[in-house]
């Protein structure tokens, strides 16, 4: 699952960085409104609010100089490949 969520961030990034009118903090306005309803609609906004609480906090750790908080460890709640059937 990581390597797909890797090539959909660097696609992501890719379309976000082509000549589009608008300026980087409506990009990120955009982008945040698509994680939040796609998120919702499968997680529920409660848990969409958490998990940006989660990469809030890991993102304030990176830039601290925290070496071991990365985004992997965030993601890794969510990622069901690894969970359990039951």
């Amino acid at each position: 699952m990581s390597a797909n969520m890797d090539e959909f961030y660097r696609e992501l990034t890719d379309r976000t960085g082509e000549k589009l009118s608008l300026s980087p903090s409506s990009k990120t306005i955009v982008l945040f409104r698509v994680a939040i309803e796609t998120g919702a609609k499968e997680l529920g906004l409660p848990r969409v609010v958490y998990l940006l609480s989660r990469l809030m906090t890991a993102t304030i750790g990176i830039m601290s100089g925290d070496d071991e908080i990365n985004y992997d460890s965030v993601l890794e709640d969510w990622d069901v490949d690894k969970k359990s059937q039951h």
